[in-house]
């Protein structure tokens, strides 16, 4: 009888992985809305601010601003974002991208 231990840590990390990858695949297959893609680039070309509510987050980047000269936490939290949505969703990252350089 197994209570833990590498072997059911493995288990639940395989199961998860499997999972994130099901979920990554169902949504590669949807094809992307081209014409619903441009209209918010259009709405929102003018307004790029997100806003998130998230305490830790904001607790560590304001101590990288106290700490390190001249960061940035904009320039930070957008770099983190874009390479995670670049990475997450390829597919729409590009067609974003492309309408960028338009």
């Amino acid at each position: 009888m197994n209570k833990g231990g590498l072997g059911s840590d493995m288990g639940s990390m395989l199961e998860r992985r499997e999972k994130k990858k099901s979920q990554k695949s169902e949504f590669a297959s949807e094809k992307i809305n081209a014409i619903l893609l441009e209209e918010l680039h259009d709405k929102i070309k003018n307004q790029p601010r997100i806003s998130f509510w998230d305490p830790e987050s904001k607790i560590v980047l304001n101590y990288l601003k106290e700490t390190k000269p001249k960061f940035s936490i904009s320039k930070e939290i957008s770099r983190v974002l874009q390479e995670y949505l670049e990475k997450e969703y390829p597919e729409i990252w590009t067609e974003v991208k492309q309408l960028r350089n338009e």
